[in-house]
């Protein structure tokens, strides 16, 4: 068997290291688009690899594929920031107008720095709860928060949950229905009745006479609420409301007007309950039978559920007995 010469080993490694090293080149070239390497180190390498004598007879080595060396992209160092914690609406106390308020003590100044950012929370729960808790605080502090607060509140239905808990808490305070007065025209609905209710609970002349006005509130609910806080707070002084209340466009506030009429026994809402007879809702008819039972202790066997000849037959009777009474039940009414 014939065997190479010196020579042609010497040239066959140097043909394979020549492949070599272009093979790293191209390999080194890969990573000069991320700045990592330069021509000048595959300069050097490729020089050093030449230069390196061979030894004699050496049997050319097994070519091994070399590894496609990836980059290392640095990323950005990004702080991480330490989450902020939940901002609400609500100012610090100081800060809200609460400055001047005289504070049982420490404690209690504390307590109204938590209640005071609960209150306004979106959690209706959560609001319901600071409204409890505020109720515990002592009365000035408490109805100087709340006034605080709806001063600046703009959300229909906290409004409303500020009203109650205002209520409930200022009893009869001439300052705080200044406050109540000021919702009383409110466009909404629901606030005004809040404010109405409020006012009711004072008892006096003035009350009175917001309740009887808002009695012809453009709202039929306002008005037949309205009808019952006259009824609950000032009894037989609101008679005459509820008399010419049975004449009311609405059937609920018909109904409302029958019931407390009977109630009181008011002897001037007879002839209207006789009218409520004929009445187009089924439920007025019914109360007016009831209430005028409890007025005159007469009983017609009037049925709202009846056919249209018995309860017209039982109107009629009615009728014929008003004209029969009426002028006992007036020297009644004058005696008294």
């Amino acid at each position: 068997m014939q065997t190479k010469s010196t020579t042609g080993v010497q040239n066959d490694l140097a043909h394979f290291l020549g492949v070599a090293v272009k093979s790293v080149e191209k390999e080194f070239s890969y990573l000069l688009a991320f700045g990592r390497r330069t021509p000048a180190v595959v300069k050097a390498v490729a020089q050093t690899v030449a230069v390196t004598p061979a030894p004699a007879a050496v049997v050319a080595p097994a070519v091994l594929p070399v590894s496609r060396i990836e980059p290392v992209v640095s990323l950005p160092v990004v702080e991480k920031k330490k989450p902020e914690p939940a901002l609400e609406k609500a100012l610090p106390v100081r800060q809200a107008g609460l400055k001047n308020v005289a504070f049982a003590n420490k404690t209690e100044e504390v307590e109204v720095e938590i209640y005071f950012r609960d209150i306004q929370s979106p959690s209706r729960a959560v609001r319901i709860q600071a409204l409890r808790q505020i109720k515990k605080l002592s009365r000035p502090t408490a109805v100087a928060m709340l006034e605080e607060l709806l001063s600046r509140e703009q959300d229909t239905l906290q409004i409303i949950e500020l009203l109650n808990a205002l209520a409930s808490v200022s009893e009869d305070g001439a300052t705080t229905k200044e406050v109540f007065k000021n919702f009383i025209g409110h466009q909404d609905t629901g606030i005004r009745l809040a404010a109405l209710r409020a006012i009711s609970k004072y008892h006096d002349d003035e009350g009175f006479n917001i309740l009887a006005s808002a009695l012809k509130d453009r709202d039929h609910e306002v008005r037949r609420q309205v009808l019952n806080c006259l009824c609950w707070s000032f009894s037989e002084r609101c008679s005459l409301h509820a008399v010419a209340a049975l004449h009311d466009p609405d059937p609920g506030v018909r109904k409302a007007a029958a019931q407390i009429t009977g109630a009181l026994k008011v002897a001037q809402a007879i002839s209207g309950l006789i009218t409520l007879l004929a009445d187009t809702d089924h439920d007025v008819q019914s109360t007016a039978a009831v209430s005028l039972k409890k007025i005159t202790g007469e009983d017609f066997g009037f049925k709202a559920r009846s056919s249209k000849t018995d309860k017209d037959d039982a109107i009629e009777a009615w009728r014929f007995w008003w004209r029969e009474n009426q002028t006992k039940f007036k020297l009644q009414l004058n005696r008294g």
